[in-house]
């Protein structure tokens, strides 16, 4: 897999063809295809090239892709702060994929910005951020009790 084609394709004008590269990357970060060079620059990369796209259909196709990647592969030295100041300026359709995303993270910083959205209008988004805020409170509570054995 060329990384630097990805983008080329990603950075196009082409709508179906960014759609069937973005479901690409799902289906191999779903694999057990560890063949991916510098995974973490790809996933810094669609995380800066989810922000900025204007396409809502493709954005959230774009964050779909972040999730999926952060569910089946190893996000540990991804530095996903971008993704937490730009929360507010996503639209609902992908705050679901955003909010997952920071809670596989376990880190605590993030934990302010996914508050933000635990009293949101919109009750599945309120449930993600609760969820997400319960999935890193639990990580950290669950390691914290090991440590005290």
């Amino acid at each position: 897999m060329n990384i630097e084609d990805l983008k080329e394709t990603l950075s196009g004008s082409d709508h179906e063809e960014k759609i069937e590269i973005l479901s690409h990357l799902r289906d191999i970060f779903e694999s057990y295809n560890n063949s991916i060079d510098n995974i973490e620059g790809l996933i810094e990369w669609l995380l800066d090239f989810g922000i900025k796209e204007k396409n809502n259909e493709i954005k959230e196709e774009a964050f779909n892709t972040i999730l999926t990647a952060a569910t089946y592969k190893e996000i540990d030295n991804i530095n996903f702060d971008i993704l937490a100041i730009q929360l507010d300026d996503l639209p609902e359709s992908c705050l679901h994929y955003a909010l997952t995303t920071l809670s596989f993270t376990f880190r605590k910083k993030y934990l302010p910005y996914l508050v933000k959205y635990a009293n949101h209008e919109n009750a599945g988004v309120r449930a993600d951020a609760l969820n997400a805020i319960n999935e890193i409170e639990g990580y950290w509570k669950k390691k914290t009790n090991r440590q005290d054995r």
